[in-house]
């Protein structure tokens, strides 16, 4: 077991230093020096950065352990923050926490929290992701609407569905118009794994419909020393939460429309599976798309939000466009697909008491 936990500490050193070549590249023009790396026991530390001839970047494997890689990333960045003000700008003088750092953190979009005792780190980081109570108040408002749109009346439920989309869409325009400081976060979500063409059109809808930016970056499971791919939104709370329910909804309800379009075609086997879930998407795509017709007709036109483009550009200063194709193996499943997909409504999600949690439809 010690030679397995060995292996699995080797792994993550190695990551470790990817992902801070990767960060040197994309945030500092790869403008540093490796350090060398350490995995520290400290319970007070998140991490550290030891300049002058040592240049040693520690991390804590307590936060490896109990937390999300997406975390242990943060408290990297945060590091290389400081090393950068030391080897980089050559300011030593002053606290460790000073101006110049801030400053570095806010141009790089960099949280400058990430420091300290984990727990008080994680309850800073879990109050930036409470929506407000006046938010709170919309969000609920939406799940009414959403739980409407479960009655087995078709008219009424994508009605209700409607309403809940324009409530979305006038309180973004109104957070637009009056609020001038965005509370904006970022959260990784869905397991790691490959990306592919039904993962990148629930991503498309995600970012044209919800209010949100998304990207497709690396993510690694420490625990299974697994990389892959993972896909990471940008945006408000309200709006982040929202999307995430609305990506789990999107990629659980299509296995169940496809099992029972096998059963009522007498469908044998899957190989016209992604054809049809793709059909499934694209249907939805472009019921969202007349909805947008409709609002436009009553002037609510979402133009998207300056801040929180700047926000997701300062977390991703370089990035690319991929495309995903996929082949159509049956018309009729096709078309079945976009059929559904036109008819397609999100339905609420429930709440745990006590919790505010969002269960997923699983």
């Amino acid at each position: 077991m010690s030679d397995e936990n060995d292996k699995l500490k080797t792994a993550w050193i190695r990551q470790l230093n990817e992902d801070w070549k990767t960060a040197n590249f994309l945030y500092f023009k790869d403008s540093m020096r490796p350090p060398s790396y350490e995995l520290s026991y400290s319970g007070l530390a998140l991490g550290r950065w030891k300049g002058g001839c040592h240049r040693r970047l520690s991390i804590s494997i307590h936060l490896i352990e109990k937390y999300t890689w997406e975390y242990v990333q943060e408290v990297l960045y945060h590091e290389m923050a400081h090393q950068y003000v030391e080897e980089v700008l050559g300011i030593c003088e002053e606290l460790p926490h000073g101006e110049a750092f801030k400053r570095v953190c806010q141009e790089k979009g960099i949280d400058p929290t990430a420091t300290g005792d984990l727990h008080l780190w994680m309850e800073k980081r879990k109050n930036r992701c409470i929506v407000s109570s006046e938010n709170h108040q919309i969000l609920d408002k939406i799940h009414k609407l959403l739980a409407l749109a479960q009655s087995p009346n078709e008219h009424e439920a994508q009605t209700a569905m409607a309403k809940a989309h324009e409530l979305l869409l006038r309180h973004n325009l109104s957070l637009l118009d009056t609020q001038t400081k965005w509370n904006y976060i970022h959260k990784q979500v869905g397991e790691i794994g490959r990306r592919d063409p039904v993962k990148s059109t629930i991503s498309a809808i995600l970012c044209k419909y919800f209010f949100v930016e998304a990207i497709w970056t690396f993510g690694y499971d420490q625990l299974k020393n697994q990389r892959g791919r993972v896909l990471e939104i940008y945006g408000t709370p309200e709006n982040v939460e929202m999307a995430e329910y609305v990506y789990h909804y999107l990629q659980n309800i299509p296995e169940l429309l496809w099992t029972e379009y096998k059963e009522k075609n007498a469908v044998n086997g899957n190989r016209h599976r992604r054809t049809f879930i793709y059909g499934l998407l694209e249907g939805f795509y472009h019921k969202l798309e007349g909805r947008v017709q409709e609002n436009a007709s009553q002037k609510l036109v979402w133009k998207g939000d300056p801040r929180l483009r700047e926000f997701y550009h300062q977390r991703n200063p370089r990035r690319t466009r991929t495309f995903s194709r996929y082949s159509r193996t049956s018309q009729d499943a096709y078309n079945c697909g976009v059929s559904q997909g036109k008819r397609l409504i999100i339905h609420k999600g429930v709440r745990e008491r006590g919790s505010g949690e969002v269960k997923h439809l699983n």
